[in-house]
């Protein structure tokens, strides 16, 4: 392969994860977003459950403890999720490791995605959101190498999962609501 051959397929390359990248970020931004406020609300009903439970009702401190280290488990998985997406935010250091001079127009890029308006809660967006990044990071994992660990959002098993711990908020949020109104 030629030293020219070599710098058109780096260039190629380089305008391909740009393109990917400007695709990418608001929606791992967004996605992000909504699931680290449906883990604050989970939390804070899973509390409201335990405090349900032990308190108003006085269970025994095992059955307390029973149910809310389940009601825990969906929160953990959509937990794995959040963090990925955190790390995914970071692709701007990564592309300049790979790349070089990109670093700075990934940078603004993220300047003008957090500058922007915030879009509102949805969890179908959200669910819609994990199934478009882990198609365009399908793509990028050719390109990015080990750079990343990009598996949690790749592999359908997890994202399956994520899919059913938002379902399983969903029913918390509903049974916290059902909770407090027998609480009154």
């Amino acid at each position: 392969m030629s030293k020219q051959q070599t710098n058109v397929s780096a260039t190629e390359n380089k305008q391909r994860l740009e393109k990917l990248f400007r695709h990418l970020l608001p929606l791992v931004d967004g996605v992000a977003d909504k699931l680290r406020f449906v883990l604050i609300v989970g939390a804070l009903l899973i509390v409201w459950i335990g405090t349900w439970l032990y308190v108003i009702k006085h269970f025994s401190l095992t059955a307390t403890s029973s149910v809310v280290t389940l009601a825990l488990l969906p929160l953990l998985i959509l937990f794995r999720f959040w963090w990925a997406f955190e790390e995914l935010k970071d692709l701007p250091d990564i592309a300049s490791q790979m790349m070089g001079d990109a670093k700075d127009e990934f940078r603004q890029s993220i300047q003008d995605i957090r500058g922007g308006e915030v879009s509102k809660l949805s969890f179908l967006g959200a669910t819609k959101g994990m199934w478009s990044v882990r198609s365009m990071l399908g793509e990028a994992s050719e390109l990015l190498g080990s750079y990343i660990s990009i598996s949690t959002l790749i592999n359908p098993f997890m994202l399956v999962l994520g899919v059913l711990s938002l379902g399983s908020f969903i029913f918390l949020l509903l049974a916290s609501i059902v909770l407090a109104i027998l609480a009154v």
